[in-house]
C-alpha cells in the first residue's frame, strides 16, 4: 500500500508541474496558447477556471497522500532493520575503548579516579597548595 501511496504522489507531482507550466501569470494560459480552438471547447474563462481548480485538487490530493502514507508504513519491517542494525554493531570486531569506558569496565564507576602516573601532577593536573601553616628551616 506505501508503494502504491507513493506512486501516486509521485505521479500528482509531474501533473502539478505540468497544469503550473500550463498557466499564465496574466490569464492567458492555454486560451492564449491554442487561441480560438480553446474558446471553442471551454470557453475563455473557463479555462482559467479549470486549470486553477485542477491546480488546487492536485495540491490538496498531494498534501493528503504524502501525510496519509505515515500510516501505511510498515512499523514492524522498519524496527526489524533497527534491531538487526544494533545486533550487528554489537556482533562486530570492538573499537579501541576510550578512557572512561576502561575506568567503567575496571571499576564499575564512569568518574573513578585515573591512576597515578609516574612524573605527573596529582588530581588530574591540578597543583596542590603548599601548607598554610609555619615552616621550619
Amino acid at each position: 500500500m506505501y508503494v502504491f501511496i507513493t506512486i501516486l504522489i509521485v505521479i500528482i507531482c509531474v501533473l502539478l508541474g505540468l497544469i503550473v507550466l500550463i498557466q499564465n501569470p496574466k490569464g492567458g494560459g492555454v486560451n492564449a496558447t491554442f487561441g480560438g480552438a480553446s474558446q471553442q471547447i471551454f470557453g475563455a474563462s473557463r479555462t482559467t477556471d479549470v486549470i486553477e481548480k485542477t491546480t488546487w485538487t492536485l495540491a490538496v490530493l498531494l498534501l493528503l497522500f504524502c501525510l496519509g502514507s505515515a500510516f501505511f508504513i510498515d512499523k514492524k519491517a522498519i524496527d526489524a532493520k533497527k534491531q538487526a542494525q544494533v545486533n550487528a554493531a554489537k556482533t562486530a570486531a570492538p573499537a579501541e575503548l576510550s578512557e572512561v569506558e576502561k575506568r567503567l569496565k575496571e571499576t564499575g564507576v564512569a568518574n573513578a579516579p585515573m591512576p597515578q602516573q609516574p612524573g605527573q601532577p596529582q588530581s588530574g593536573g591540578q597543583q596542590q597548595a603548599p601548607p598554610s601553616g609555619p615552616q621550619k628551616k
